[in-house]
């Protein structure tokens, strides 16, 4: 699983808090839905083919979001199987993964690199809903610009 203690911290410790920082994405996702939803009547109510596509692009953006989320959710629930049981491999979690075609890439992870690449996933789940939500406030500004 790696180090047994990196800055001081235990490994199931550090499980635990990545976990509970992946958890976040389910509010993004839940503001990402509402997004999309407000986006939709937009589109429908827009006066203007500018209009539109702005709030085209947030729904655009809408299951890139869902993606990420199903991903960083996944991510959060394998961390905390990896805190509850710190003497299983995490290894053999890749392998039943692989198993079941949920994973393609069976090469050994260290938890370093396990932690960058959820975060990785998790600021990709924040750019896509930030770029998501400008896209709906900027039909919004010119939906009440053109009015």
């Amino acid at each position: 699983m790696g180090p047994p203690e990196r800055c001081g911290v235990k490994p199931e410790f550090e499980c635990v808090v990545i976990a509970s920082i992946l958890d976040s994405g389910r509010t993004l996702a839940a503001a990402g839905h509402a997004a999309a939803v407000i986006a939709a009547l937009g589109a429908g109510f827009a006066h203007t083919a500018p209009v539109r596509l702005a709030f085209a692009a947030s729904i655009l953006f809408w299951p890139i979001g869902c993606y990420l989320a199903v991903r960083v959710s996944l991510d959060a629930a394998l961390f905390r199987a990896i805190a509850a049981d710190p003497v299983q491999d995490s290894s053999r979690m890749d392998e039943l993964l692989g198993s079941w075609g949920l994973m393609r890439n069976l090469k050994e992870r260290t938890l370093e690199q396990r932690i960058r690449g959820a975060l990785t996933l998790w600021r990709r789940h924040q750019a896509v809903f930030a770029i998501q939500l400008a896209a709906l406030i900027g039909g919004v500004f010119m939906q009440a610009v053109s009015a």
